[in-house]
């Protein structure tokens, strides 16, 4: 199924935090007095949807190659997605459509130096006016700026889809880009309940016979129903973190509170193979630091930092049973296996050492 509707130009909408019994009685005080006439003038991009039971990552792959142009960014919600999507384009395996254009791929499975030159080099062919196609996880929506005349966004949230929308037509250089909301049958998506709340409260208020993401109405009432689902009296909501600081008990609030959950994702420090021997020397004798007798203090954790991924946690625990990795410190390893040179840790290509024997 495909339809079409309008959005408008602000990707980083706050939410409806009025709309919580914890900030009732507060003061408001506005910055903008007409904020739908505001949207009205900047709008941007239009949305079309592909929602129907016959969507898959083989349908959109297709579009994509066909119809999509030289230069477009599709954005996912989970590693596998990613990595299958680009598999598609690229035509890697020797199944796919392979689109024209060079394909470049984005996850947490890639390091952060990995994914800063990556980001670089696509900016470098947006500014050129080259072709250029992108399949990303949400990573892209969190501060990187790119802008793209057409983008692809798997069924997320609406502040996902917002922010989707911000990477198309960002500089407004067209007089209208698109944004193809998509929601394949086999698509996977976190399992982080708030996150499912949202996807929820999402379902009721947007889609192609709903409102535009961007629909302040809309969005008004999807926050109230995303409050709902999640608890808005309950721990969901910070309750527990509040009353830790009520006891003054910081060490418990510093464990409870986690801006990124951290309980299924474990880092992994990758010695990529293009490394010099000078720079593999390098990396390795600040992984001998952490391993040493003595405290190392925080200098050798930040050098490494722009070598690490991340991994779900039971993906390290078995490649660590396997030889693949080797423990630093704490929960952190080292990976000694195979690092693709443009997906990274790549889910649905782990190196054959016992198949990462469960």
């Amino acid at each position: 199924m495909s339809n079409i509707r309008g959005q408008g130009p602000a990707s980083a909408t706050q939410p409806s935090f009025w709309s919580l019994a914890q900030l009732e009685g507060l003061p408001r005080r506005g910055v903008v007095e007409d904020v739908t006439g505001l949207f009205e003038a900047l709008r941007r991009v239009r949305y079309e949807w592909r929602l129907g039971p016959g969507v898959t990552w083989e349908s959109i792959a297709g579009e994509i190659a066909s119809v999509g142009g030289g230069r477009v960014l599709t954005i996912v919600n989970t590693t596998r997605d990613s990595a299958r999507l680009h598999r598609l384009l690229t035509g890697a395996g020797g199944g796919g459509v392979r689109v024209a254009a060079p394909v470049w791929h984005l996850s947490t499975r890639m390091t952060a130096e990995h994914r800063r030159e990556v980001i670089g080099h696509v900016r470098g062919e947006l500014a050129a006016g080259r072709s250029v196609h992108v399949v990303s996880t949400s990573l892209i929506e969190a501060g990187v700026d790119v802008d793209f005349p057409r983008v692809y966004r798997a069924w997320a949230p609406a502040e996902a889809l917002q922010q989707a929308a911000g990477r198309c037509n960002r500089d407004g250089r067209l007089s209208e880009g698109t944004v193809v909301v998509f929601r394949p049958v086999d698509g996977g998506v976190p399992k982080d309940l708030s996150y499912k709340a949202a996807m929820d409260a999402c379902a009721e208020f947007f889609g192609p016979d709903a409102s535009a993401p961007d629909d302040l109405d809309a969005l008004g009432l999807y926050y109230e129903k995303r409050w709902a689902l999640q608890g808005t009296d309950g721990r969901s909501m910070g309750e527990g973190v509040q009353e830790l600081r009520r006891r003054w008990d910081f060490p418990a609030v510093a464990d409870e509170f986690q801006m990124i959950d951290s309980r299924y994702a474990q880092s992994v420090v990758v010695i990529r193979p293009e490394k010099s021997d000078e720079e593999r020397d390098i990396i390795e004798s600040d992984i001998a630091l952490l391993r040493g007798r003595f405290p190392s203090g925080p200098g050798p954790l930040r050098r490494l930092q722009s070598h690490m991924a991340t991994l779900p946690r039971y993906e390290v625990a078995a490649a660590v049973r396997a030889g693949l990795a080797e423990p630093v410190i704490g929960d952190l390893v080292v990976w000694r296996g195979y690092y693709d040179p443009v997906r990274g840790l790549d889910v649905d290509d782990p190196e054959d050492r016992g198949g990462y024997v469960f």
